[in-house]
């Protein structure tokens, strides 16, 4: 077992103390999940350990021949190397051979007649044999293929956020390392690729530490969580579920020793309103726990303030948003084809689809960016749409904090009717006062994101559209989201890949499939998966028996006059033989089906297999049998 130990760590960034004299170890099998408010100061953590920033006091050790590989929230590539250079970006000497293999293999597609070119590349082939590498190679290439990563002689500079994001992830999975360091892994990728990675993370032999905001994720791929909140890690064994489960009996015993501490404070606070002095030894004991309980209860570390999602909303009207027979391509390409909704208050819809099939455009053909292809899209008079993009671009980043929401609006009303300032809109948008003078740009990717939201939802509108808005938010603001959707009254379109998210927030679902075709559901995001995954498996069984050459179990002629050399409990036997044998080969296939649909789930691979192992035994035995007893009938 491997250990990398941390020690007494700390970090501060400007006058914020991020981490405070932490010790912390992570062992070969960890599965570590790590949580905390955005600006905490988390992927400064992971930054720090993989060797990316420095720290102020304390030690990391770890053993000789430790490898690391770190994964960012936004990778920062060499834009002029290619993708085949920066996915084999290692020091692993395995995976240095993979890449000079892998560039020969192009310079011999494009020249197969040069002599020089093919003994490189036969040498190169000799060495991936002896060095037992074309198993990395096939894993790399399964990785790239579950990603959606192609065409490697791109360049970087050619590349998209979200593909540099999926670049980064099989870098790093490629790279064979001791410890994975993966933040927000899932950003950019679709469900498919999501479920792919839980999967792969789970028969991962290394170390694996994680930020991530989907909580079904998290769930699935970590057996511990670490919370990191005011400069300090406190760790909880389990899944999230578990987490949960602890961190509200802490809560409730810390909120029973506060409680009597409060009560005691107010009787020594009423001795002392008396007149106490230190008249004897006793008395000036008493004072100074006095002083000592107020001291604690003054400097208790407050947790940070609820966020307050206490915004209201135009009214709106029965015209909201319709489209009648609508068509939306992009290029030429269909999107949408002859797509025909009026939507009604209080409508909740989740667009789901593969990365890149045009969920984003539908989303800007709803905000009126861009024009339908064919129909009408109307919008009501007394509409007010507020759009929450990806693109950070609409972040000023050189103005400061406090400025930008000036500009939007000087003061708040809340629903009761009061008004609060934007300095105090701010501090309950947990934004504490020492960064409403900093610019945009230095708040980190998930504090960017809150200001964003926060900036949208001042403005009160009644339609809510929603593009990726788990990316590089904390899970605190996305429950305070989702609580805060559940009694919005106008229409939310969300476009998003985080299951638990959707389960939460919608309940229509809209999967655009490609070439303009879609479907329309109406229910949860993890019932349509379960109904589409039976429905494909039912699918791949029923093809496999109406292709299959079935063959026919022969029935003696006249059975019953030979069953009397068989005994009545065989004559039982051979009776039901057909029927077992006919259902056995059913649920070889079902099994099959369902290997087929799972193909890239090592996990469920491994229990299918063993369903079908002992279903081929029983089989076997069944034909066995139904041998034996038809040789006995037949004399």
């Amino acid at each position: 077992m491997k250990e990398l130990k941390i020690e007494k760590l700390s970090k501060t960034y400007g006058t914020k103390t991020l981490i405070d004299q932490v010790d912390f170890a992570i062992r070969t099998g960890d599965r570590i999940g790590l949580i905390g408010p955005n600006g905490t100061g988390k992927s400064s953590l992971m930054k720090v350990i993989a060797g990316r920033d420095s720290y102020d006091s304390g030690h990391i050790s770890h053993p000789n021949q430790y490898s690391i590989a770190y994964l960012e929230q936004n990778p920062d590539f060499d834009p002029n190397k290619t993708i085949l250079e920066t996915i084999y970006d290692s020091k692993a000497p395995a995976i240095q051979t993979l890449l000079a293999y892998e560039q020969a293999q192009y310079d011999l597609a494009a020249n197969p007649n040069d002599e020089k070119i093919q003994a490189h590349f036969s040498k190169l082939s000799d060495r991936m044999t002896m060095e037992n590498i074309w198993d990395i190679e096939v894993q790399a290439k399964t990785i790239l293929d579950q990603l959606g990563i192609s065409d490697l002689k791109r360049t970087l500079a050619t590349c998209s956020g979200g593909e540099r994001k999926r670049i980064g992830l099989a870098q790093v999975l490629i790279a064979q390392a001791d410890l994975l360091l993966l933040d927000e892994p899932t950003n950019h990728l679709d469900v498919a690729s999501i479920q792919w990675l839980e999967n792969y993370l789970a028969n991962f032999k290394g170390a694996l530490l994680l930020i991530t905001h989907d909580r079904y994720f998290l769930e699935r791929s970590v057996n511990k969580i670490v919370e990191l909140k005011f400069g300090q890690l406190t760790s909880y064994q389990g899944n999230y579920q578990a987490y949960l489960d602890q961190k509200l009996k802490a809560d409730q015993d810390q909120a029973r020793s506060r409680a009597k501490q409060d009560r005691l404070f107010q009787q020594e606070l009423a001795w002392m309103r008396k007149g106490a002095k230190a008249r004897t030894t006793k008395q000036q004991a008493r004072i100074d726990r006095f002083e000592t309980l107020k001291e604690d209860i003054a400097g208790r570390n407050q947790a940070q303030a609820n966020l307050d999602f206490n915004f209201g909303q135009q009214r709106i009207g029965q015209k909201i948003m319709e489209l009648d027979h609508v068509s939306i391509a992009l290029d030429q390409l269909p999107i949408l084809t002859d797509f025909t909704k009026f939507f009604v208050k209080e409508d909740r819809v989740g667009i789901v689809g593969p990365n890149g099939i045009g969920k984003s455009t539908i989303l800007n053909t709803l905000a009126g960016l861009r024009p339908v292809q064919a129909g009408s899209y109307e919008r009501g008079s007394t509409t007010r749409l507020a759009y929450y993009r990806q693109l950070d671009q609409d972040l000023p980043g050189d103005q400061r904090v406090i400025n930008y929401m000036t500009e939007i609006a000087s003061q708040f009303k809340r629903e009761d009717g009061s008004t609060i300032s934007v300095s105090q809109l701010l501090e309950r948008f947990n934004f504490p006062s020492v960064t409403h003078s900093s610019q945009i740009k230095y708040l980190s990717g998930g504090e960017k994101r809150r200001l964003y939201l926060l900036s949208l939802l001042i403005q009160e509108p009644n339609i809510l559209l929603l593009d990726e808005p788990t990316n590089d938010l904390d899970i605190e603001t996305l429950q305070v989201l989702e609580d805060y959707l559940e009694s919005f009254q106008g229409v939310v379109i969300i476009v998003s890949h985080d299951r638990y998210f959707l389960d939460k927030t919608v309940d229509q679902l809209l999967e655009v499939q490609g070439q303009g075709i879609f479907t329309y559901y109406f229910g949860k995001y993890s019932e349509y998966l379960t109904e589409k995954k039976q429905a494909e498996v039912s699918k791949i069984a029923k093809s496999d028996s109406d292709n299959k050459v079935t063959s026919t179990v022969v029935v003696p002629s006249n059975p019953k006059s030979k069953r009397k050399r068989l005994s009545y409990k065989e004559q039982q036997e051979w009776d039901g033989l057909e029927d077992k044998i006919m259902t056995t080969e059913a649920e070889i296939e079902s099994v099959q089906a369902e290997m087929q649909i799972n193909a890239t789930d090592v996990g469920i691979l491994v229990d299918l297999q063993a369903q079908l192992d002992q279903l081929n035994e029983d089989l076997l035995y069944y034909y066995e049998r139904y041998d034996d007893l038809s040789n006995r009938l037949e004399g």
